[in-house]
């Protein structure tokens, strides 16, 4: 058998991962609409044989896409933190940093933006977003508990904290990458201040309503 006959089989042989990631990577260049199979498969050099290799249709492939977004975007960077980082401090450092990389696949990046558009049309993407905001927020809110919060004021931090990432990540496409540096020390000054020599409040069983930690917890 030849050499060039060995090369076509392992293109048609091109693993589901690699079509997922890359369809992920597309999304957020053209959209879920801008989707086509023939495009995609040009772009991995394989045929569409390869495709259908491993996806029924073009819809199977959105769906699995969406799944895998799940998984890589929210449950395998929580696993890897609670393996990996025994003090919540670092846990939550560890987080926020991944999360505000300039990268297309961080929270209010450019495929999370895509799969937000989706989901208004789309209610298994909608209820896969909520979820992964959902995962996100309770991960977060962990660490913090651990640190000394209470529930309601992990939980309020938290998703302040998701809220602010979406929102920096969105405008740093039109910053330098000073600036998004800069940003994300001051980001990081206010939600890890332990970092610039403050302590985290403690729990206080008379403050139901977390304003008081919250605001010490965000004063930066």
């Amino acid at each position: 058998m030849s050499e060039a006959s060995n090369g076509s089989k392992k293109r048609n042989r091109l693993s589901k991962d690699i079509w997922l990631k890359h369809t992920l990577s597309k999304i957020g260049e053209v959209g879920v609409a801008g989707i086509q199979i023939e495009t995609l498969a040009k772009e991995l050099n394989v045929t569409k044989g390869s495709f259908y290799w491993h996806f029924q249709d073009r819809e199977t492939l959105l769906y699995e896409t969406l799944s895998y977004w799940y998984i890589s975007a929210t449950k395998a960077i929580g696993l890897a933190g609670k393996r990996d980082f025994d003090d919540p401090l670092d846990r939550l450092r560890y987080f926020f940093t991944l999360a505000l990389n300039r990268r297309h696949d961080v929270p209010g990046g450019s495929v999370e933006r895509a799969l937000q558009e989706w989901a208004r049309v789309s209610e298994i993407a909608a209820e896969t977003t909520r979820r992964v905001d959902q995962d996100r927020i309770s991960l977060i809110a962990d660490a913090y508990i651990e640190l000394g919060k209470s529930e309601h004021q992990a939980l309020q931090t938290a998703t302040m904290a998701l809220a602010q990432i979406i929102g920096l990540n969105i405008l740093s496409r039109s910053q330098s990458k000073r600036n998004h540096a800069q940003d994300t020390k001051a980001f990081l000054a206010v939600f890890l201040p332990a970092t610039v020599g403050q302590e985290l409040p403690k729990k206080d069983s008379n403050n139901t309503t977390g304003t008081t930690e919250v605001t010490a917890s965000t004063a930066g």
